[in-house]
């Protein structure tokens, strides 16, 4: 499997000059109970607690965005309305309780924390959608029809499978925000500009995540802030960042040229897929891996702010060779320490595993949950929704990267109850084929042998040679099991005398 955007595949395979280089992962058992919210204490009210567990349930065996589909009965559907339209349940609690359950998962553990913007717009429906109710400037427009969402997506080191959010940060921009020069934006403290987002929500992850071993934030090129490498990094945590720019070093040369002037510490290939939206043809690349410790400066609108004058980093340059368009060029910026090629490839697949917070984002929207359809009128209900969109979809995630993984995922019973593995069960004898290559082989105790089932009812063939189950393709089968489940239901309802 290959990430598409960045040309890594999420399990990197590398073939390297001389050698495979094989990064083996370790699956531990991680009770289910921490992948299903327990909302008592949290809402105040024992009906609004069950009320929420109810709508949670619905949107993690059903995923959708419309309450009418969600519900089985009018009056469920005027209940979760209800729910979501209640001031008194607050968004902040919702929040609270899913980075609560992540706080008891991370104890002794070496995690990743992975750190990206994603914008829901709700232009569609501006016309009927209400005034003030926590909606507020798109990036592409300045009329009030959309929010923001910055979740820190928790993985454990050892088997990258993913945890839960230690924070879920959830913005909208006023409507009558001033512009950049109005706001004098250079010189406004980082607490007041939206680029606070990033130290914010590592801020309060190393709360949440203050029993882990180690935490490394993981963030794209906006996160590529000078106030943040001073603030966040300790013995225990670290960044790493995707740099944006070059940047001036102590010694007076430039970063970029100071890293690529080094040696080649190793190389590996990769296989890049045909991306017409990027106009980029199937190729074989080889890629070349550089690093070196460097002293940055401070930036010169920053000294009198009372930041350090300099921080020391490792930078890791990740470059294609050979004659193409668009060759793979970028730069790393870590504060782990790399002594080795083997260190640079361990950071190289760390950073990768950003895919997964994209792949979490593309099933949110569009033919995943598809928040933007939702009928909701009231951003604050819609904001509440995805909030609990967040954590019930990550059973999605789990099956596609259990697919990836060669310990073939986690423990199934972490992943689906036992009514849902019981039906699968009868469902896998159903989908084996008649030869061996539409067969499931695999481990019917981790996840990958019921993500093989989903994607096969979801519309993916089964073969492996025609690449894994997509997300959406295990979303459509996720709601093909739920139909199946009540259906079968239905019948012992109606059976019983």
């Amino acid at each position: 499997m290959i990430n598409k955007r960045n040309g890594f595949p999420p399990q990197i395979k590398l073939r390297c000059t001389h050698k495979y280089v094989y990064f083996r992962r370790m699956i531990e058992t991680v009770n289910p109970s921490y992948f299903f919210p327990n909302y008592v204490g949290f809402l105040g009210d024992l009906r609004l607690e069950r009320r929420a567990k109810e709508l949670w349930n619905k949107l993690c065996n059903h995923p959708s965005s419309s309450i009418r589909q969600l519900a089985s009965t009018k009056a469920e559907q005027k209940g979760y309305y209800r729910f979501l339209n209640n001031e008194t349940v607050k968004e902040e609690e919702l929040v609270k309780e899913s980075s609560h359950r992540m706080s008891s998962l991370a104890k002794g553990r070496n995690l990743l924390c992975i750190q990206d913007t994603c914008e829901v717009n709700l232009g569609k429906h501006k016309g009927r959608l209400k005034k003030d109710s926590g909606l507020g400037r798109s990036d592409k427009s300045d009329t009030a029809h959309c929010f923001k969402l910055h979740p820190g997506l928790v993985l454990d080191v050892a088997g990258l499978n993913p945890l839960g959010f230690s924070h879920i940060k959830v913005f909208h921009r006023p409507e009558e925000m001033p512009d950049r020069i109005e706001r004098a934006y250079k010189t406004q403290p980082i607490e007041e500009k939206e680029s606070y987002k990033w130290i914010e929500v590592a801020q309060k992850s190393k709360e949440v995540l203050k029993d882990a071993e180690t935490v490394t934030f993981i963030e794209d090129r906006e996160g590529d802030i000078y106030e943040q490498f001073v603030m966040i990094p300790d013995e225990k945590h670290h960044l790493l960042i995707r740099s944006r720019t070059t940047r001036n070093l102590s010694n007076g040369k430039k970063l970029y040229k100071e890293v690529d002037s080094q040696p080649i510490a190793g190389t590996y290939t990769i296989d890049l897929p045909t991306d017409s939206r990027k106009n980029q043809y199937k190729r074989e690349a080889e890629i070349t891996v550089r690093f070196k410790k460097c002293e940055i400066k401070c930036p010169n609108n920053l000294k009198k702010k009372g930041y350090p004058e300099s921080i020391e980093l490792t930078c890791i340059s990740v470059k294609e060779i050979g004659k193409v368009s668009k060759p793979i060029n970028w730069k790393l910026l870590t504060t782990h320490k790399i002594e080795s090629y083997q260190d640079a490839l361990v950071i190289i697949e760390w950073y990768n595993a950003r895919w997964y917070i994209e792949q979490l984002f593309r099933i949110l929207k569009k033919q995943g949950f598809g928040i933007e359809e939702t009928e909701l009128e009231s951003g604050w209900a819609i904001r509440k929704l995805v909030i609990m969109q967040m954590t019930a979809l990550l059973k999605i995630l789990q099956m596609n990267i259990a697919y990836a993984d060669p310990e073939e995922g986690q423990p199934i019973e972490d992943v689906f109850d036992t009514e849902q593995i019981e039906t699968l069960t009868l469902m896998n004898t159903k989908l084996q084929g008649k030869t061996i290559k539409l067969q499931n082989h695999h481990n019917p105790k981790r996840t990958k042998w019921a993500a093989w089932i989903i994607g096969r009812i979801g519309g993916w063939k089964g073969y492996d040679s025609q690449g894994p189950p997509g997300v959406i393709a295990l979303k459509k089968g996720l709601d093909r099991l739920s139909y199946i489940i009540e259906g079968t239901k239905l019948i012992k309802d109606v059976g019983t005398p």
